[in-house]
Parts: structure tokens; C-alpha cells; sequence
């Protein structure tokens, strides 16, 4: 379960995130809203790596400010996370592996890259990849470890377009799974194919929730009534 009771953390005016209050619980939701809305920061601090100055954010019932607070329930999957380039896809996923030292993620692992097409023991380094690639090892590394909380902060950003159906169809099993997921896009259609829920983002706070498992909800509709999208003229 994850909780936000009345929070704020702004960088500067116009950065950050106030009066947040929300709690997810088992079911997906997306966030969506422009460049420096608050998406970023939202993600950051359910994650622990920012505080917030006022309120709380609990995981599981531990707030992000104890002690005890660890990510091991939480899988991170971001198109900006930067991983090591110098070793090799081998090296890393092995190191990874390493780390989580569990069978089941070793299982899911070997079936995820099935699926995606990816070569776990590749010798190149990481940073000979292309975009597309790396992030393909990025949502492989993610999902694999059967965590109750999956972040994903646009997955799709790189991927070529059999690698997003392949993607899609890895989203549908994890959405029939008993998981919390928070999806982050700026693909509005990916949100409402993926969440239940969507949350518009708009001026650094959560202005409209919009139940995207009626079909008559339209987060296209809902998002241009925040925002007032410019004509263009002629050029």
C-alpha cells in the first residue's frame, strides 16, 4: 500500500510537489501531466530519494523517513535511470542477480528476455547498446523480481514498435497479478490501456482522478480541460 498524507516538497515555485493526498492500494494507477508538473518528483519521493518537507509517505505501512526503509518491495522501471556502461550485459545481470538472490527472479529473468527478445549473456558493453536495448534490459530487470510495487516511468521511451506490443501483452499479465502499479506516460493512450486510474497533474498538485475502468471515462477529455492547448497559425 502506498500513502501520501498531505505532502509537500517544492524545489522552487514552479518545481516539486503540494498537497498530495492519496492512497493506492493493489491497483494501477497513471500519472499524467506536462514537463515539470510533478511526476518526476512524485516518483522520487515514493522511492525515498527525496523527503518530504511537509506531511508523510508510507510504503507499507513504514514511512519513507525511517530507519527501516527499504526498496525491496519495489521494482523501478525509468527511461532515465542510468546503469553502468562500461560493463557488459553479462556482468550486470549477473551483479543484478547477485543482489536479489532469489530463484524466482532467476526464473523470470531467462522468461522475460525470452519474450523481449534479449540476449542475457551478451559480452558487449552496455554502453555500445542502443536506447531501445538498454531500456528492454531496464524493464526486464524490473519486473523480474517479483515485487509487490512496480514504478514504471515511461517504460515505452526507446522501444521499437514489436517490442511495445511485446511490452503491452508483459502489462496485461502484470495487471491481472494482485500488484500496485504506478505508471508514469505522456502516452495518455498507454495509461488508459494500463491504469484504472488516472491522476492529472497540473500546477504541482493532483487536480482530477479519472476512473479509467468506466468506458465512458476519456483522459484525453479530462487532460485538455486542464490544459488549453495553443492554436497554431499558419507558418
Amino acid at each position: 500500500m502506498i500513502e501520501f498524507k498531505n505532502v509537500e516538497k517544492m524545489f522552487t515555485k514552479n518545481k516539486g510537489l503540494k498537497n498530495v493526498n492519496i492512497t493506492i492500494n493493489k491497483e494501477n494507477i497513471g500519472l499524467v501531466g506536462p514537463n515539470g508538473a510533478g511526476k518526476t518528483t512524485f516518483i522520487e519521493l515514493l522511492l525515498g530519494l527525496h523527503l518530504p518537507r511537509k506531511g508523510e509517505v508510507i510504503i507499507n505501512g513504514v514511512k519513507t523517513t525511517d530507519k527501516n526503509f527499504n526498496l525491496k518491495s519495489i521494482g523501478y522501471i525509468s527511461a532515465n535511470l542510468n546503469i553502468p556502461k562500461k560493463l557488459s550485459v553479462f556482468e550486470y545481470v549477473n551483479y543484478i542477480k547477485e543482489l536479489e538472490n532469489n530463484e524466482k527472479f532467476n526464473t523470470n529473468i531467462e522468461m522475460f528476455a525470452r519474450v523481449l527478445s534479449f540476449d542475457l549473456n551478451d559480452a558487449s558493453s552496455i554502453g555500445s547498446l542502443s536506447s531501445g536495448m538498454v531500456q528492454k534490459l531496464k524493464i526486464i530487470l524490473g519486473i523480474s523480481g517479483d515485487k509487490d510495487i512496480l514504478i514504471f516511468d515511461e517504460p515505452t521511451r526507446g522501444l521499437d514498435p514489436i517490442a511495445v506490443e511485446l511490452f503491452e501483452k508483459v502489462m496485461e499479465k502484470l495487471k491481472a497479478k494482485d500488484l500496485t502499479i504506478v505508471y508514469c506516460s505522456h502516452i495518455l493512450d498507454e495509461v488508459e490501456k494500463f491504469c484504472e486510474l488516472g491522476l492529472i497533474i497540473k500546477d504541482n498538485t493532483i487536480v482530477k482522478d479519472v476512473n479509467l475502468k468506466e468506458h465512458k471515462a476519456n483522459l484525453k477529455d479530462s487532460f485538455n480541460s486542464y490544459y488549453d492547448l495553443k492554436e497554431i497559425g499558419e507558418f
